[in-house]
């Protein structure tokens, strides 16, 4: 222990004497005191002293620091691939025996000695996780990655890893393991690096989603080992027809990697299965391998976007191609008039200069169907005309114009731009605005403000907000966007973030928002050995929140199997946990009853067997040797593994280390000294109170 202070400590031998001298001059002359037995003559000034002594004290702001010595044994990590991998190889149920010999020798061996931690790694990183190589996923980075968080400053003293070291999910594991410094990884190899006789279909491409009619590719992956020069079939099925085969040649008996590529029309709309398999040769090692399904979600519509305008502007032209180079995009360009006559109902209206020729029935047709709009303000527009749109009021009587840049709004939450559009932004040229001031009205959000040199306005010059119907709205205030796009491509040779800038403002403005009535939200994808979770909403009149209906879900599977469960109230919204289920398509019916007022949402979802554990025959102990070399370890098969147990055991850099920690006691802090002077100061009082002194 040692004591530190802000001033020297000489100092309290003259707060000694100061004390000293107080204590005597208070009780100098008392009468009382001098008539009481010499323990109370002598005790009751002393009391005064001491507490007046380490009162004064304080102020050197003194600080004791306390060492305090801690012992870490080191630890011994070992992790055990669960993984279902494991089980294709020879000697499976050997395999299994062995990694739980291997738990019980090291519990034998380290415990007394080391602080020990079992892992199992597969779909998720389990501490003292059962051994049942189930697993249906490999992901071995996060089992580092836990690591070199959860033990970081930790004395580990090893990590033992078990696996065949193929990983189907996350990164390389060499890369988050180089973040634990200083701890030598031991492997142990499982199953059989020996290619076997095999075909193997390891990836399928393919679109997520296509429409309706439309062509589409699905290219194959195939891998062949250890099969001579041969033909083999290879076909493409949905649902039992035949859509189309390829003929493959396998010219290397080694090895032979092969793409094919079927071009398919989609004619049905909703989740469709596609299957491709290669013919089963005899003598090979899987059969599950030749063949993989994938889920393409066929569509008949895309969000239809509507330009409107009684002439015509290269800003029209600039925006329509944003909207053409988006596949789920079909634009269309007519007069305000044709829109109005033709009683279309497109999902967005972008409508430029509004008040040239206005017309105040395609307003109120657009404002009666609930039609978002994006509108292109031009400078020339009077007050008088900005009026009839209700959506903004401006102070200028005049008829000028003014040129701003945009800023971009940091508060701005609508949506996210990538980083690299935020930095092109503020150099895009000027637009041509009407000049004077402008307020938006309601509650607006602001993409950009206006900027005039260094100097930002409180005016924006794009901006979103939504009527009194809650119907989203946009607003360019403003003329010349078309040059921000000839401005990207001469700086860039591209204009992908103005692209960018206005595919998305499009998408904020088409989302569907949430009205009166049943909301759900349900996922389109999961995988075989996911758990399936879904939620939803009950709004009022009010568009509140309500818990109060009871929401019934229906669950039709690929065999017209039906499965019926009711959501639970959590909070202020429901969820259900289906769990996991077959691979296949499923149709949802969700439906509920409010104020004798039938609500209902359906939909479809797809449970996808994607097999990642079966895409492989041999293992992969090249990462397991490298994850060794790295860190100083050592690699050995499973059988073996007694040979690194003894390598730990006989390792002079696996000990136990001391730590020093130093805490700071500091006078003023602390709750026991204050509490001292208050108890002898108290003493005082009551020995003098006690003995008549008052």
């Amino acid at each position: 222990m040692s004591i530190t202070a802000s001033s020297s400590l000489f100092w309290l031998l003259l707060l000694l004497a100061f004390s000293i001298t107080i204590t005597w001059y208070f009780y100098r002359k008392n009468d009382w005191l001098s008539s009481q037995k010499p323990g109370v003559k002598w005790g009751i000034p002393l009391l005064r002293g001491t507490g007046i002594f380490l009162l004064l004290t304080l102020l050197l702001e003194i600080t004791l620091l306390v060492n305090h010595t801690e012992v870490e044994e080191p630890i011994l990590i070992t992790i055990l691939d669960n993984s279902s991998s494991i089980l294709q190889y020879k000697d499976s149920n050997q395999t299994k025996r062995t990694m739980n010999e291997l738990i019980q020798d090291v519990k034998d061996r380290f415990d007394g000695t080391y602080q020990l931690a079992f892992y199992t790694a597969g779909e998720s990183f389990k501490e003292n996780g059962m051994l049942t190589l189930k697993e249906q996923e490999s992901n071995h980075a996060e089992a580092f990655t836990y690591i070199s968080e959860q033990y970081l400053n930790r004395n580990i003293g090893a990590i033992l890893f078990a696996s065949d070291g193929n990983y189907n999910v996350g990164s390389n594991p060499t890369y988050p393991a180089e973040k634990i410094n200083l701890t030598p990884i031991f492997t142990l190899g499982i199953g059989d690096t020996t290619p076997k006789k095999d075909q193997i279909i390891t990836n399928l491409y393919y679109n997520d989603v296509v429409f309706l009619r439309d062509e589409f590719p699905i290219e194959v992956d195939l891998e062949a080992f250890k099969i001579k020069q041969k033909q083999v079939k290879v076909s493409l099925t949905q649902q039992g027809k035949l859509l189309g085969s390829q003929v493959v040649n396998y010219t290397n008996p080694a090895y032979t990697f092969k793409q094919v590529r079927f071009d398919v029309t989609a004619s049905k709309v909703g989740f469709q299965p596609f299957t491709v398999s290669v013919e089963y040769l005899s003598g090979e090692f899987s059969k599950v391998n030749n063949s993989k399904t994938c889920y393409i979600e066929v569509v008949d519509s895309r969000n239809n976007v509507c330009f409107i305008s009684n002439g015509v502007h290269p800003d029209l032209a600039a925006l329509r191609a944003v909207a053409s180079s988006n596949e789920n995009y079909q634009s269309s360009f007519l007069s305000p008039k044709e829109l109005f006559e033709k009683g279309l109902k497109p999902d967005l209206v972008v409508w430029h200069n509004p008040t040239l020729q206005f017309d105040a029935n395609v307003s109120a047709y657009i404002e009666q169907h609930r039609i978002p709009v994006f509108y292109i303000i031009s400078p020339s527009a009077t007050n008088q005309d900005l009026t009839k749109l209700n959506i903004f009021a401006t102070t200028n009587g005049r008829n000028q114009s003014d040129e701003v840049q945009g800023n971009l709004n940091p508060g701005f939450s609508a949506f996210e731009l990538s980083d690299e559009c935020k930095q092109t932004i503020p150099y895009y040229p000027p637009l041509v605005t009407k000049f004077g001031a402008m307020n938006p009205l309601g509650n607006t959000e602001a993409l950009l403000n206006q900027r005039v040199g260094n100097t930002v306005k409180k005016e924006p010059l794009i901006y979103f907000g939504k009527t009194k119907k809650n119907v989203p709205y946009g607003v360019i205030y403003g003329e010349g966007v078309w040059r921000w796009k000839l401005n990207e491509f001469m700086k860039y040779q591209h204009y992908d973030h103005f692209t960018e800038l206005f595919s998305k403002s499009f998408n904020y403005l088409m989302v569907k928002r949430a009205g009166m009535g049943l909301s759900v939200q349900f996922e389109k994808r999961f995988g075989k050995y996911d758990r399936i979770g879904v939620n939803a909403n009950f709004y009022n009149a009010s568009l509140e929140p309500i818990t109060k209906p009871v929401i019934n879900l229906t669950l039709t599977g690929p065999q017209g199997k039906k499965y019926s469960n009711r959501f639970n109230v959590t909070g202020n919204h429901y969820s259900l946990d289906l769990g996991t289920l077959p691979s296949g398509t499923y149709k949802w019916t969700a439906n509920t009853l409010h104020e004798k007022k039938k609500y209902s949402k359906s939909g479809i979802f797809v449970v996808e067997d994607i097999g990642l554990e079966q895409a492989t025959n041999t293992a992969n102990h090249g990462v397991l040797k490298q994850l060794s070399k790295n860190s100083g370890g050592a690699f050995s098969a499973l059988k073996d593994y007694e040979k690194l147990l003894n390598q730990i055991e006989g390792r002079a850099d696996i000990t136990t280390i001391e730590r020093l920690t130093i805490d700071f006691w500091n006078l003023v802090d602390s709750w026991v000294y204050m509490l001292l002077i208050i108890l002898i100061f108290a003493s005082e009082w009551f020995l003098k109170r006690y003995f008549g002194a008052y």
